[in-house]
């Protein structure tokens, strides 16, 4: 097809040969007529399409091999019944894509992993935001006295909050410390915060582009402490668009250059991928996505760290984006429901009852017949050399 904006193909097929009770994925395959560079991360591509009457959005392609590349339209549970697929691909994002004429060679149906097809039950089922881990009311707040390490005196309780969780420091950061204006162009609100750290949030006007950018003094955060950034927001009732992911870049470490990719509206399971983050919901009735990671002591520079994110949306505006600002939560193992290691957290068990009979009792009620086997051997190892 010589016009990728206007392609105008219709699709009917059948799964055929299929092995039963199994979950299938439903992909066009296909390749740019063009030559460019193509890495093995996902391309950000915005296929429209129609499935009945029901239109649609594919944001990535994959590469497969020899610049072919798929794209998933769908995904099923195969359960050996004549089902038919009728698809209408109406185009690709050409401003993204560019001009190339496009080669289209068919569907493939390709078995979904079992372990990534249930990490994404959960929004394929119900197509809700994740709930976020963090327990905000643990946070007490620490008094700090900004000027002292600033050395100026300003209103610093509009611009940051400090607090304390199991004995870590907690920063937030508002809105008004983070935004910058790179012209005297009114790019946002103010607005009341309601269930913030601060009195006033800003909602963002019409445009495609924003940044945040702070520096942080080594004194505001944990020493030797692992640190997740969170973007805290809400959306307007009056928004427009935001459905489409925006693309996140670190401006002042270019090495960093593979961008990443955020979504303030949750997807379809079909647009999540390993570049891709999507929300999740505070218990204090705000929304938080992870922008980076980072060692409170490996980071630092010259006793601070800066940073510098910027947002681009790839479609439309992000008019009607509230945000609070960005908070630096500390990493602590058991605020966290999932990724305990049983083999550290039952030997400490064992040192503190000092019992094997009442630690392998506990191994069993929580652990599947695999771990339980795998850990009583390590288990057992250790209490053989504590008898040497």
């Amino acid at each position: 097809m010589l016009d990728i904006s206007d392609l105008n193909i219709e699709i009917k097929t059948r799964a055929q040969f299929l092995s039963p009770d199994v979950v299938y994925g439903v992909y066009l395959v296909f390749k740019f007529c063009d030559s460019r560079n193509f890495s093995s991360k996902p391309m950000y591509v915005n296929l429209n399409y129609r499935k009945g009457h029901e239109s649609l959005h594919a944001y990535f392609a994959t590469l497969r091999d020899e610049q072919w590349m798929t794209i998933e339209l769908h995904r099923f549970s195969n359960q050996n019944q004549d089902v038919v697929f009728e698809f209408l691909l109406e185009s690709f994002s050409s401003y993204y894509c560019g001009n190339a004429a496009v080669y289209v060679e068919g569907i493939e149906f390709r078995a979904i992993d079992k372990v990534k097809h249930e990490e994404n039950g959960k929004l394929k089922e119900v197509q809700q935001v994740l709930k976020s881990d963090f327990n905000v009311g643990q946070v007490q707040q620490l008094p700090t006295k900004f000027e002292e390490i600033f050395k100026i005196c300003r209103n610093y309780d509009e611009l940051f909050w400090l607090g304390e969780v199991e004995g870590k420091k907690l920063l937030v950061l508002s809105a008004k410390a983070v935004l910058y204006k790179c012209s005297n162009v009114d790019i946002y609100t103010s607005k009341p915060a309601a269930q913030s750290r601060f009195q006033e949030a800003i909602e963002l006007l019409p445009q495609q582009v924003f940044h945040l950018k702070c520096t942080i003094k080594s004194q505001m955060l944990s020493p030797v402490t692992e640190y997740v950034c969170y973007l805290v927001f809400k959306l307007s009732e009056k928004r427009q668009g935001l459905h489409c992911p925006v693309e996140v870049q670190d401006v002042l470490h270019k090495e960093n250059n593979e961008a990443e990719f955020v979504y303030f509206i949750t997807p379809s399971p079909l647009n999540i991928n390993g570049i891709t983050r999507v929300p999740k919901q505070r218990e204090d009735g705000w929304m938080e996505i992870q922008l980076l990671k980072f060692n409170s002591t490996r980071e630092f520079l010259d006793d601070s760290l800066s940073m510098n994110m910027k947002f681009t949306s790839l479609e439309g505006t992000m008019s009607g984006l509230i945000v609070c600002g960005l908070e630096f939560q500390p990493v602590i193992l058991y605020h966290t429901k999932t990724g305990y290691d049983f083999t550290v957290t039952y030997c400490v068990i064992y040192k503190l009852v000092g019992l094997k009979s009442r630690l392998m009792l506990l191994l069993d009620s929580l652990m599947t017949e695999g771990d339980k086997m795998r850990t009583a051997g390590r288990l057992q190892s250790h209490f053989l050399s504590k008898r040497v």
